[in-house]
């Protein structure tokens, strides 16, 4: 009896710690307000890291002509938008925003249809059908609670992770200097090890400031670096330093087309947005909660939304689709500085960015080495984030393959971008990255995957040798592997349904069989034992001493007690002679 005493009374303390409790490895929790000199030096390295993804505009202007004028005015709205993307995604309350700091980047996702779209009507095609896109995210955000099992956290998991080896990838190019006029040099291996040596040494062995702001310090080493070695050349400075520093950007080319031949595209782009949206706030929710064990869908619809209006507020301002930040949830989870207050001045300091040109200007001519060396940097927390996440659950075969499947596709894609050349524009979306591959496989296995797969089952337990604690624990671990629930999930039902058939069995024992009725749908776990027999006590506050002592069955009462605050609701119903003993468990 002290035995089972002692274990629901860990059981039912651990169930009912604070929500949210922060991680011991975060210096600063989402909540935490740090010191002004660490707001605004944090709020630098996110800026550093987001601006390094305007390469994603600058390609389509070069794609299309733009001149050195038009490309520094559209940035500099990008910047603005960024801004505005951001400042929506940390709003704490109300309908829009997640509340975590969690800023905007431009993204691969909306690359190919964009560059279709600049290609078809110029400029104001592509900011109209960005709008759009914008506005179709939007429109899922309050979906996502009828569609939550679409969602489950092994397919967040696998999304972060794709995003991890997008990040990883294209830092490695940067390193190698693929894609390049001539490959990696000499000096751009040197600045490559200083920037990725004075980054990772400062998070493994920095103290204090020094670990806070690793990401910082290791950009400014590499900038200093590259002048010493002339990677930074003298002609790049002087170009720079010609850009005005202050100026506000021209409206004159901002204009908005819209066609439906690329609604299509510009559709698929807005759900894998919304579906990288979902990964990178759960992400957030995970690295901020030490006691998470499910994405918090409230959260999710508000960061959907917010993101889908930073779109459509990127198009207004007349610039591409943007989307959350996975770099950044990767640079917090490596410093441990998440707070939300940095969010809000990461916001700040683009919007401001966008009327120093010159500033821009600096941000983006960022030379190859220290670009790569940030990103693999960041894609190292991403993927191990994405891994933990998929080992949430248990896995079965469905669940397998899904992420096996979609894995396969996206890595198959990451390893021959050239593909998505030979196909028509209207599908390239759909295999233009790893990311879009990997995330539209999944999403498609999961619905069909799901066709056939039985949420409800029962098995009937009869008196003597068989009623046992093996023959219970077998049932819902079976069960449990079939369904992929989370595993402490499914050991506390089984404990809990065992010692509630032993106090039945203890209260009477003519009762010969025992119904156990289990149902699981994705966020729910609920069992009903039904037996033909007396009701069993199931009080709902604790019982004193004296009825414990005093009364032969007090240790019967203690022990309803505790089964019913184990499990989320209880309740016990009889009809005629059967009684029903129903208890949901949340998943």
């Amino acid at each position: 009896m002290a035995i089972l005493e002692s274990f629901f009374k860990d059981r039912w303390a651990a169930r009912n710690s604070v929500s949210g409790k922060k991680p011991a490895e975060l210096i600063y929790g989402v909540e935490d307000v740090p010191p002004l000199v660490t707001i605004v030096l944090s709020a630098l390295q996110h800026v550093g890291l987001t601006t390094i993804f305007l390469i994603f505009p600058l390609a389509i202007l070069r794609e299309i002509g733009a001149p050195v004028s038009l490309a520094t005015n559209v940035l500099s709205h990008a910047a603005i938008a960024l801004g505005i993307g951001t400042l929506l995604q940390c709003l704490p309350k109300g309908a829009v925003g997640s509340g975590f700091l969690c800023p905007a980047n431009y993204s691969a996702i909306y690359l190919a249809p964009s560059l279709a779209a600049a290609k078809l009507g110029g400029l104001p095609m592509l900011f109209g059908m960005t709008v759009f896109a914008g506005a179709v995210e939007a429109a899922l955000s309050p979906l996502l609670r009828r569609l939550r099992s679409l969602f489950p956290p092994e397919l967040s998991g696998l999304v972060i992770f794709l995003v991890g080896t997008t990040v990883g990838s294209l830092g490695v190019r940067y390193l190698i200097g693929a894609g390049a006029e001539k490959g990696a040099t000499t000096n751009d291996v040197v600045v490559a090890l200083v920037t990725f040596g004075v980054t990772i040494g400062l998070n493994i062995w920095g103290r204090g400031q020094a670990r806070l702001f690793c990401a910082l310090f290791g950009m400014i080493s590499g900038y200093l670096t590259a002048l010493l070695t002339g990677v930074l050349s003298t002609d790049e400075i002087v170009a720079v330093g010609m850009l005005p520093i202050f100026a506000f950007p021209s409206l004159n080319h901002i204009g908005w087309a819209f066609t439906p031949s690329l609604a299509l595209p510009f559709a698929i782009a807005a759900v894998v947005a919304a579906v990288k949206c979902v990964a990178v706030i759960t992400f957030w929710q995970r690295i901020n909660d030490s006691d998470w064990v499910r994405p918090e869908t409230s959260s999710l619809g508000r960061g959907v939304l917010a993101d889908g209006l930073g779109t459509v507020a990127s198009g207004l301002f007349g610039s591409m689709g943007l989307n959350s930040s996975p770099t950044s949830a990767g640079l917090a989870a490596a410093t441990g500085v998440a707070s939300r207050y940095v969010g809000f001045a990461t916001a700040g300091t683009l919007i401001v960015l966008g009327f120093f040109p010159v500033l821009i200007g600096l941000l983006v001519m960022m030379p190859r080495p220290i670009l790569g060396s940030l990103l693999v940097f960041t894609a190292c927390f991403i993927l191990v984030n994405g891994i933990q996440t998929m080992a949430s659950r248990i896995f079965n075969a469905r669940r397998t393959l899904v992420v096996g499947i979609a894995l396969s596709a996206g890595i198959a894609a990451e390893i021959l971008p050239n593909t998505a050349l030979d196909i028509p524009v209207l599908i390239q979306p759909v295999v233009s990255s790893s990311l879009v591959v990997g995330t539209i496989t999944a999403l498609v296995l999961n619905v069909l995957f799901r066709l056939g797969q039985t949420r409800h089952v029962a098995i009937t337990l009869h008196a003597g040798a068989a009623w046992n604690i093996e023959k219970i624990g077998d049932f819902f671990e079976e069960r449990g592997r079939y369904w992929a629930a989370r595993r402490e999930v499914i050991d506390l039902v089984s404990f809990v349904v065992h010692q509630t058939i032993e106090e039945i069995h203890e209260l009477a024992t003519d009762i010969q069989t025992i119904k156990i009725d289990a149902k699981f749908d994705e966020f729910n776990v609920d069992v009903r034992l039904i037996y033909v027999g007396e009701l069993i006590d199931l009080p709902e506050r604790p019982p004193s001493v004296d009825e414990i002592v005093g009364n032969e069955q007090g240790h019967l009462r203690l022990a309803g007690y505790m089964l019913r605050k184990n499990a989320d609701r209880v309740a016990v119903t009889r009809l005629g002679d059967q009684t029903t003993i129903f208890m949901h468990f949340d998943h």
